[in-house]
């Protein structure tokens, strides 16, 4: 398959797997009964993984319409997560330039890609007013649930993803 249609195939599978991952935050959220916030970011997963085989343009444009989506959706309001999304792919590809690709370069870049994504949407709300965030709240039932959820999901895609694609 060449990487036109890669393109066409990866945009559809992008959109569902931002339903998916949203779905699994409310199941995860609901589950604890509201005490801790387990956001899981399987579509930033996704996207880390695929910033080698497409273009910096498609990805970044791709994040910009995922985002936009996600705000129109679920938040109501236009600007955080499509702000946020690009600028995380755009720092997944300077991690990838600067960075040898192995499990553990993108396992320590994952955890900061989820601090400083979940940090970047936490700032815009707070710069635009649109919540007030307690700090405390924010680092022990917030995100740290939510690293811990998705350093999970990265060893699970990830040797799924080695396994399918047969990645070194």
């Amino acid at each position: 398959m060449n990487k036109v249609k890669k393109q066409y195939v990866a945009a559809p599978i992008f959109f569902l797997v931002m339903l998916l991952d949203s779905h699994l935050t409310r199941t995860l959220s609901a589950w604890s009964d509201g005490a801790n916030v387990w956001k899981t970011h399987l579509l930033l997963l996704i996207l880390m993984f695929c910033v080698p085989k497409f273009s910096k343009r498609y990805m970044i444009t791709t994040a910009i319409i995922l985002g936009s989506i996600f705000d129109l959706y679920y938040i109501g309001v236009l600007g955080i997560y499509a702000v946020s999304l690009p600028l995380a792919v755009w720092g997944m590809y300077l991690l990838f330039n600067l960075l040898y690709q192995n499990i553990f370069t993108m396992f320590f870049g994952w955890i900061i890609l989820i601090t400083g994504y979940e940090l970047a949407a936490a700032g815009i709300q707070i710069i635009f007013q649109i919540s007030v965030i307690n700090p405390i709240f924010f680092a022990t039932n917030f995100l740290g649930p939510t690293l811990l959820v998705n350093i999970l999901f990265f060893f699970i895609i990830y040797y799924i993803v080695k396994v399918l694609f047969r990645w070194e």
